[in-house]
């Protein structure tokens, strides 16, 4: 994107895995070979099954794990390459909201100080106008100037997290990273926090990489949405490209898992249920990562890495790593898993 804020290029994040009870180590690819962008003010959903290394990219890209190879570029700066001083100055223009408010936040201090530790770690303002700023950032999330003084085991999940999302902003960041920010939260609250993040968004411009089981969720929030697999990516595009003419078919097999509110419609249409697990990371299969639980597999698959292509029209780009990505791939994936 000529306008990117974020540009991930090549990344690969691998872990040394030592033996085990049961024998073996290695080197884990919990990211091999990611490409994506994120634009100013642009939301990019980041969706797959448990282990595709989604939670680890957003570590990566936020300085948390070190990548073993590829370039983050934050408006041409690349991330990877900073030392020092310099890593604390690049991080007031990324920061992070992760899963489980309870255990993100200290327990021991106040939301009040919770709230003001960024402040006082980049020290972006005298100290006597921490307590003025903290509630200024609370009213934007919400939340009253009386949780100044007050602990979080005080506060419901949902107040825990904007809390979290009130000391996120506190250095005012270009990208926020949410790491399933509404996983812990019940259903009632999870909109009330996403429509808090869209109203933040539209006020201050932020940038969201938003990583996420819940593809209803995605949907909602997202303007792109990168679809990984086993630490590559499988297909990036639009949210209603994706959610309507995915390409690849393991995107085919998770959009057929969101339900459709109407019953008759979800009574007929047909579920993609693939077979198999997840591969270990310690040892992917060759050719397409996916290819062992893949309906349409073929020879070509287990010999050639496919390409991460764009196979988009009219202008718009979408991206899709198979070698047989087509329009329609939906229902011919259908009809060959069902046979």
């Amino acid at each position: 994107m000529p306008d990117a804020l974020l540009e991930v290029t090549d990344l690969a994040v691998h872990f040394n895995a030592k033996a085990g009870a049961r024998g073996g180590s290695g080197v884990v690819k919990a990211v091999d070979g990611l490409d994506f962008s994120i634009g100013h003010g642009e939301t990019v959903g980041v969706v797959g099954e448990s282990g595709c290394g989604k939670s680890t990219t957003g570590l990566a890209i936020q300085g948390l794990v070190k990548a073993t190879a590829g370039s983050i570029m934050l408006d041409g700066v690349d991330l990877t390459k900073l030392k020092n001083r310099q890593v604390r100055a690049a991080r007031r223009r990324t920061q992070m909201v992760f899963q489980d408010p309870t255990s993100s936040l200290n327990m021991r201090m106040t939301v009040g100080q919770i709230v003001a530790e960024p402040l006082l770690v980049h020290e972006t303002l005298p100290k006597a106008q921490h307590r003025e700023r903290v509630a200024e950032l609370l009213g934007l999330v919400g939340m009253p100037e009386s949780a100044l003084d007050r602990y979080p085991h005080e506060f419901s999940g949902g107040q825990r997290q904007r809390i979290g999302i009130a000391r996120a902003l506190a250095v005012e960041p270009d990208l926020i990273i949410c790491d399933e920010p509404t996983a812990a939260l019940d259903v009632s609250i999870r909109a009330q926090v996403l429509n808090l993040f869209r109203e933040l968004q539209r006020e201050r411009d932020l940038s969201y990489l938003f990583i996420s089981h819940d593809l209803s969720a995605v949907h909602h929030i997202s303007d792109r949405i990168l679809v990984m697999y086993l630490g590559r990516p499988m297909e990036l595009a639009s949210r209603d490209t994706v959610y309507n003419d995915p390409q690849h078919p393991y995107t085919v097999a998770l959009m057929s898992a969101v339900p459709i509110p109407d019953p008759d419609v979800e009574r007929n249409r047909k579920h993609v249920l693939l077979k198999g697990d997840v591969p270990s990371p310690l040892n992917p299969p060759s050719g397409c990562v996916f290819r062992t639980r893949c309906p349409l597999a073929q020879d070509i698959c287990a010999t050639d890495k496919p390409e991460f292509r764009d196979v988009g029209t009219d202008g718009e780009k979408h991206m899709v790593a198979c070698h047989f990505a087509q329009p329609g791939m939906a229902e011919l994936v259908a009809s060959k898993a069902a046979q």
